[in-house]
């Protein structure tokens, strides 16, 4: 069973090759912030849809602490933004 972090939730836009885009916002399980593997993966099992070409990502947290988590960082270093072939 998944654990969520409290105060920490997800924008995601998904934009795919054939289908429209896709807006929702999640929870944020801990498992997924082990490292950006597992947050993509954490995502991807999400969509509804396999022809993703992009992921926007924007994360929201009244807790500032939130944003220490290395995944996180390394999240926003990329300005959020995920690029598949």
């Amino acid at each position: 069973m998944l654990s969520f972090i409290k105060n920490l939730r997800l924008d995601i836009i998904a934009t795919y090759d054939v289908n429209e885009q896709e807006f929702f916002n999640c929870a944020v399980a801990k498992e997924a912030l082990e490292d950006e593997n597992a947050l993509i993966k954490y995502i991807k099992g999400q969509l509804s849809h396999k022809d993703l070409v992009k992921l926007s990502l924007c994360w929201q947290s009244d807790d500032d602490k939130v944003f220490n988590n290395p995944t996180i960082q390394e999240s926003l270093s990329k300005n959020a933004k995920y690029y598949f072939n």
